[in-house]
């Protein structure tokens, strides 16, 4: 596990964008208390690793939404939480044989546990 928090710098499209930030909201109103998207995004991980991510939808995100974009979001890794987020990125990265890995993750495991409910 890393000694420190690392900060993964992501350009993501208005779609990825507008996922995120509703699965915020959403996260915020179920819990009754504000989350912020390392919150939002840190338990999307926390739940995916009992779950997984599949090849099928991997591509099946890549295709509802285009990831590459020109906002910027920062994402602060902490040790609490940095293996379900690298040991996710590691799913992604073998299954997806794509660059950018962190910036599908992200959206992607938000998208994934909002679609199973697992937020």
């Amino acid at each position: 596990m890393a000694a420190g928090n690392r900060n993964v710098r992501i350009h993501l499209s208005q779609q990825c964008f507008d996922l995120l930030a509703d699965a915020m909201c959403a996260y915020s109103k179920r819990t009754g208390r504000f989350q912020t998207m390392r919150m939002t995004v840190q338990r999307a991980c926390e739940r995916l690793q009992s779950h997984g991510i599949s090849k099928e939808e991997l591509d099946l995100f890549l295709s509802e939404f285009p990831v590459d974009g020109d906002i910027t979001v920062w994402l602060e890794v902490s040790p609490k939480w940095s293996a379900d987020y690298d040991a996710l990125r590691d799913k992604v990265k073998k299954i997806g044989d794509r660059q950018g890995i962190d910036k599908i993750l992200v959206p992607l495991a938000v998208y994934l546990a909002e679609r199973h409910n697992l937020i």
